[in-house]
């Protein structure tokens, strides 16, 4: 495509309604694929470039020759004005009004009151005023678009569109269809990340807040239930439980990451009282999901356990809970104790069936979210994580090396991380001379080099 062209409309089918949707979708999945791909690339010029071809982004025009003069620079002598706004000039003793605005900037000035937001949508050369994009491309593109700024412009670029979309979301008119609050979760979810991202933990526990109050309506946990029933006829009351569990399971999701930004800030005592509604919201969630096997309606049952057993969110509700436990113990410097609580999550996620499809964005996820936000599908990285670095803290230095060594070894491509190389070097460091710890080093980054592993940095492997 051009330069500063929107997305172009998919063809296709012979003119059939069923195909060219079809195509919209895919393409916009493909898109969303590519983007994601290139931020784990860490090709963020790439993607910064590909995003503004595309359009994504909502940004200021800049268009001055487009905006006339408020001003009649005509008169000679600088009139003064009364109280009333009439003017008076010094050369008569008269007073008449002075019609300053010409009519194309009165123009200008309705076109504005029709559209009172600065931001537009699509090419950064287009002069219209109500740039937008075409109807078939998905809001959560734009998200992703968005997401996308603090890696190339920085976290405060980032955070000030997230704001101004995610009041676009609560003014509905202004995408032309309604149901657009849906989105907010979503805009909250990025904000909340960004956030903790940049370090501004303030804004992290006020979007945290914000999406934990909006979980206390139903409506939001409903169209989630609906979407794991789809065509099933299931009654009100299994409806309502599973409605209580993915409510009881996003609060644990949330809470707890409001318990991580906590000890960040070092506010222990804070985190305690947080972790208590973790545990209440847990055995909430261990108490719905038994009495759902017993439904006597089997398709309510089997609805049940697959949303159970497939949604992350509900799967690692117990997980979860057991990782805020041992990060509690740790920043108490209860090592031991720590160390046993992540070992304990370890096993409970090795116990679950592992999953072959790699997550990706679907067209659900794109074009109608439900939450808006979900659990890690796995633990075992952060759990082995923090597994080593109580070992560390302890004193079991070649324990904690064993542990992440043996990680990598079972699945390089899922497990050597950032994070974990790192960690893994800085041991090296520590319990090794100079030749060796080089040595191990090197071994690990062509470990990384062999499994085409681009988005594990080189600083990772701290070779200097």
């Amino acid at each position: 495509s051009n330069p500063g062209s929107n997305p172009p409309t998919p063809r296709g089918g012979g003119g059939d309604p069923l195909t060219a949707e079809r195509l919209r979708r895919e393409t916009c999945e493909l898109i969303a694929l590519r983007l994601i791909s290139q931020k784990k690339l860490r090709r963020f010029a790439e993607l910064s470039k590909e995003v503004a071809l595309l359009g994504l982004l909502p940004h200021l025009p800049d268009h001055p020759e487009s905006v006339p003069s408020l001003i009649d620079e005509s008169p000679a002598i600088a009139p003064s004005m009364t109280d009333d706004g009439t003017v008076v000039t010094s050369d008569s003793k008269s007073t008449l009004q002075i019609d300053v605005i010409s009519s194309e900037v009165a123009d200008h000035l309705e076109t504005q009151e029709a559209y009172p937001m600065a931001w537009k949508e699509g090419s950064l050369h287009s002069l219209a005023i109500s740039d937008k994009l075409p109807s078939w491309v998905p809001f959560g593109l734009r998200l992703l678009a968005v997401e996308q700024l603090q890696h190339s412009e920085g976290h405060d670029r980032a955070i000030d569109i997230l704001f101004d979309v995610r009041d676009r979301t609560v003014r509905t008119g202004y995408w032309g269809s309604s149901g657009m609050e849906t989105w907010t979760f979503s805009v909250d979810n990025l904000l909340a990340n960004v956030a903790m991202r940049k370090g501004d933990w303030r804004l992290a526990l006020r979007s945290l807040e914000n999406i934990c109050q909006a979980i206390d309506s139903d409506e939001v946990a409903t169209r989630e239930v609906d979407c794991w029933c789809g065509s099933d006829n299931i009654g009100e009351h299994e409806r309502s439980m599973m409605v209580d569990i993915v409510k009881e399971s996003a609060r644990v999701e949330i809470v707890s990451r409001q318990l991580r930004v906590l000890l960040q800030c070092g506010a222990i005592n804070a985190a305690e009282q947080v972790q208590n509604a973790v545990r209440s919201s847990a055995d909430r969630v261990q108490e719905l999901v038994s009495r759902t096997q017993i439904f006597n309606d089997s398709t309510a049952r089997n609805a049940t356990a697959r949303m159970c057993q497939e949604y992350a969110l509900v799967r690692q509700v117990p997980l979860r809970q057991g990782l805020n436990e041992g990060l509690l113990a740790f920043s108490l410097a209860k090592y031991d104790d720590a160390a046993n609580k992540f070992r304990e999550s370890l096993n409970q996620q090795r116990s679950l069936p592992s999953s072959s499809s790699l997550p990706c964005l679907t067209w659900k996820d794109l074009s109608s979210p439900t939450l808006g936000f979900n659990s890690e599908s796995s633990l075992t990285i952060e759990c082995l994580n923090n597994l080593s670095l109580c070992l560390l803290y302890s004193g079991n230095m070649r324990a904690a090396v064993n542990e992440l060594e043996g990680l990598v070894r079972a699945d390089p491509t899922q497990y050597l991380t950032e994070g974990i190389a790192f960690n893994l070097c800085t041991m090296y460091e520590l319990g090794s001379d100079g030749q060796e710890c080089t040595r191990k080093k090197k071994l690990l980054q062509r470990l990384a080099k062999r499994f085409f592993l681009h988005d594990v940095d080189k600083e990772s492997f701290r070779l200097g």
